[in-house]
């Protein structure tokens, strides 16, 4: 990336639904981690993961809300 430019995460709310440390503590329990859709176990991993990275390498901007849709917005 340049100097200036923007990274989005564009996450789908309604099936990422977990922050890591529920994703973990579901992970831990097997009873819990079969009832819970495997969709909604990805994305919100994925989600959680993207923006941990985008973090630690970006300046964070802003969190925007519409709908059921949320965006992160980063700057390098």
């Amino acid at each position: 990336m340049k100097k200036g430019e923007r990274f989005f995460v564009v996450d789908l709310t309604s099936v990422s639904l977990f922050d890591a440390k529920s994703l973990n503590g579901i992970a831990k329990n097997e009873t819990r981690y079969k009832e819970i859709p495997f969709l909604y176990l990805v994305s919100s991993y994925i989600r959680n993961s993207a923006i941990d990275i985008a973090n630690s390498k970006l300046n964070y901007i802003a969190k925007k809300e519409a709908y059921s849709w949320t965006i992160y917005e980063f700057q390098y």
